[in-house]
């Protein structure tokens, strides 16, 4: 049984999306939870809205990507 290139480029790139937002979570938690202060939440705060921008980012350029380009011909 053997898988086609799309599933498992696909597969791959959710991984990779789903262990970035993994660590994300975790600096976000730990700013907010263990900064004394404003200034460790108002940078949580920054590194939300540029974390989200860049998966934004990735996304849709994700989706321009032509996976057949990729296999041997």
């Amino acid at each position: 049984m053997t898988f086609p290139l799309e599933i498992i480029f696909n597969v791959l790139v959710a991984l990779i999306l789903l262990a970035y937002w993994g660590m994300t979570f975790v600096i976000l938690y730990h700013l907010t939870r263990f900064g004394i202060g404003v200034q460790p939440k108002r940078f949580a705060a920054i590194f939300l809205l540029g974390s989200v921008v860049l998966s934004v980012a990735a996304i849709i350029f994700f989706m321009n990507i032509d996976i057949n380009l990729f296999t041997l011909q």
